[in-house]
């Protein structure tokens, strides 16, 4: 099974390129030390914000009702 996370950084017109592009490289990074592997990126067509998504693998656990 897998798990799913998106993780969203501000973009602007009135930000500094290299700090948003630091803060995708910050965001992917530490979720990438999580175990997420990042799948894919979309940027709104208003330019506000990168979305970024990730999936994991969910690791099994126990069967329901075993000890």
């Amino acid at each position: 099974m897998r798990e799913g996370a998106e993780r969203s950084v501000k973009v602007g017109f009135r930000r500094d390129p290299k700090k948003i592009f630091d803060e995708v490289e910050q965001v992917t990074a530490e979720m990438m030390r999580n175990g997420w592997e990042l799948k894919d990126t979309m940027m709104e067509s208003s330019l506000a914000y990168i979305h970024l998504f990730f999936e994991r693998d969910l690791e099994p656990g126990p069967p329901a009702g075993a000890r």
